[in-house]
């Protein structure tokens, strides 16, 4: 394994494991909102702000790695078929939907920081935590996507993830 694909398959493991910690921290954080309001009779007023963040971080490093794994919804009745009529054109094909993917995933990058930065000035109702640091899940998520993708790109005839 070379030093690019061990440092992509670090990378996927990291975020595989964050997005595994988000989900558990959003679900003992709906759990301890039920049992406070219905249990207890007394609502908490941070925890559903916090696991409406958590299940944002979980979905987008979910989504990053789906693009390593080359796992995202897709309808491949045209690829398949290119397949075994036209392989060469089947690549060609393959490579410009990746390429496609990875510009959009760098707007959504460059958008991402900016909406962060511009949310640094706002406070989360519940939390008053910068606005920004639950924004940020958008850039580094993408990042990490238009990362994989252009790893994806660079490795086209070969057999990636």
């Amino acid at each position: 394994m070379s030093r690019l694909q061990h440092l992509l398959h670090l990378a996927k493991r990291t975020l595989t494991l964050l997005a595994a910690f988000c989900l558990a921290v959003m679900t003992a954080l709906v759990v301890a909102q039920v049992v406070f309001r219905y249990g207890l009779n007394a609502a908490s007023s941070f925890t559903e702000e916090l696991a409406r963040y958590a299940m944002i971080w979980m979905a987008l490093f979910a989504a990053a790695v789906g693009v390593r794994e080359a796992s995202h919804i897709r309808i491949d009745f045209v690829p398949e078929l290119l397949a075994r009529l036209a392989p060469r054109l089947n690549r060609v094909l393959r490579f410009l939907l990746d390429l496609v993917s990875l510009t959009v995933f760098l707007v959504l990058l460059w958008y991402g920081v900016d909406a962060t930065m511009f949310a640094m000035g706002q406070s989360s109702p519940g939390l008053q935590i910068p606005l920004g640091f639950p924004y940020a899940a958008v850039p580094i998520a993408f990042g990490f996507a238009a990362v994989f993708a252009l790893a994806r790109l660079l490795t086209a005839g070969e057999d990636a993830p």
